[in-house]
């Protein structure tokens, strides 16, 4: 019998896909391009292209419905809450503890920035750091002012200005209510302030009382008094005057729905508005200087650069409402201009920022790039400050109103959630 030394023929009707491309639904599956998926479930897809089955769950960690759970990048902090009640998460041998922080007044998402050691929050109803595995206020509210009676001293005759701030046990300076008048009728008098308020505040152990010299308009520090004193006098000559007050209106921060930290300042977001802190003054905000946006704000995001401090000329914060999403650009939020970039809102919550090394090229370099999910698609922003829509042409879904975001830089996994509440 003759023996047939040629190989089987491959299926001339077989065709075998070696890379595939994603996710496509914005044309019919008769109409895809080889590589496209109709379905991708528990699925990842590589840089080459190669399709793999999704790894599963790691072990409960929590048990019981949370929400707001978030770590720094160097995995040394980490924080989620239950309801109202705010906890830590630390690692302990191969599994986790929690310990409870602060039973807060509102159960809603809670947004957090680190600064240094420092982590803030607010949830748009409640506020705080956590610093050494505790909460504290984030900034001191300012007094009210206190009564005041004349005796014999050594102040000129004259017209004088009189405020005061209370000092947390760290020397955190509260803000100053606006300024008081007494007239001093003769020479040779004293003022005894009554009435002095005490901080409930705890971590409130002194108060300073502010003077302008007779007839002057700047207010410079006369005494500092323990927290509890109710009446202090000063009678002294007004000569040795020489701390300015720099604080004059200033208040703790505003409770928001999101947080962020850019440039020197903390950013808060109140419903629609934006607040700025001081410079380099992460708990004392003026309420007058504020930025206003077209609708509420959902995105609140900078272009982070690995470097201390952002020194590129295209740096801004990525902002998103539930209208628009765009960039905020200036030096200073006084200078501030809204540029909006799409006319479709940001889905709040559904963002992170993804290692810009391993996206795409690596054109970005060492930059954090923001990444979000809009009502019309996932959006990347770019350092040039440019918002680049990643989805919109080939993959449409539905939206709802909040949601979360994560990125893996092990697997360079993107996460990003929402639904409806």
């Amino acid at each position: 019998m003759p023996i047939d030394n040629q190989q089987p023929q491959r299926d001339q009707d077989v065709v075998s896909y070696t890379k595939f491309s994603g996710l496509r639904n914005d044309v019919s599956p008769e109409r895809f391009e080889p590589g496209d998926l109709d379905v991708a479930l528990n699925v990842d897809i590589d840089k080459t292209g190669r399709l793999a089955r999704r790894a599963g769950f790691a072990p409960t960690a929590v048990t019981g419905a949370t929400h707001s759970l978030w770590a720094n990048p160097q995995g040394t902090q980490a924080f989620f809450a239950q309801g109202a009640q705010l906890y830590q998460l630390q690692q302990a041998g191969a599994g986790y503890t929690s310990t409870l922080l602060k039973t807060l007044t509102h159960a809603e998402r809670i947004s957090f920035e680190q600064v240094n050691e420092r982590v803030y929050f607010s949830n748009g109803a409640d506020t705080g750091v956590i610093e050494q595995g505790a909460v504290r206020s984030w900034g001191v509210a300012p007094p009210a002012l206190p009564g005041v009676t004349l005796g014999q001293g050594a102040m000129p005759q004259g017209t004088y200005l009189f405020t005061m701030t209370y000092f947390r046990n760290d020397w955190q300076e509260s803000g100053a209510p606006a300024a008081a008048t007494v007239q001093v009728a003769y020479d040779g008098a004293a003022i005894t302030f009554t009435d002095l308020p005490v901080s409930s505040d705890p971590t409130v152990t002194a108060k300073a009382i502010y003077l302008t010299e007779p007839n002057g308009e700047d207010l410079y520090q006369a005494m500092v008094i323990p927290n509890p004193l109710t009446n202090a006098t000063y009678g002294n000559d007004t000569s040795e005057l020489d701390l300015p007050l720099d604080c004059a209106f200033l208040q703790p921060a505003p409770a928001g729905q999101l947080i962020a930290f850019y440039r020197g300042r903390m950013f808060v977001a109140q419903g629609d508005t934006l607040y700025p802190s001081e410079p380099f003054s992460y708990e004392r905000f003026d309420p007058r200087a504020n930025i206003q946006l077209d609708g509420r704000i959902t995105l609140l995001m900078p272009l982070t650069e690995r470097e201390l401090y952002d020194t590129g000329k295209n740096s801004g914060l990525f902002v998103g409402t539930d209208r628009s999403c765009g960039v905020l650009i200036g030096s200073a939020p006084e200078d501030f201009q809204y540029v909006p970039k799409t006319r479709y809102g940001a889905i709040f919550g559904a963002a992170t920022q993804v290692d810009g090394s391993v996206f795409e090229d690596g054109a970005a370099g060492a930059v954090d790039l923001p990444m979000w999910m809009t009502t019309g698609g996932v959006c990347v922003g770019m350092p040039e400050m440019a918002v680049r829509n990643l989805t919109r042409t080939r993959f449409t879904f539905d939206t709802g109103t909040q949601g979360a975001g994560l990125f893996m830089p092990g697997p360079n996994r993107l996460i990003l959630t929402n639904l409806s509440v």
